[in-house]
């Protein structure tokens, strides 16, 4: 993959897609279902809390830059 695009994980069938950095606000749509890429869930601007059984998917899995903050409450 080049700088240019992000791989995209389409939450309905699983698929990846490319997106042109170019298109970024453009209505995409998955290549496969025709499903629309909402880009506010695909890509959170809040913070989300990720536990070990969410860590693969949430963190090592997400193509995108990840920023992490750990804590423990004692």
């Amino acid at each position: 993959m080049n700088s240019d695009s992000v791989i995209v994980r389409c939450p309905s069938c699983g698929t990846k897609n490319r997106i042109l950095r170019s298109r970024w606000g453009d209505a995409a749509v998955c290549g496969t279902c025709k499903n629309p890429l909402p880009f506010t869930r695909l890509f959170p601007d809040h913070a989300i809390d990720v536990s070990d059984g969410t860590f693969k998917r949430e963190v090592l899995d997400f193509s995108g830059p990840v920023l992490l903050e750990f804590f423990a409450p004692w």
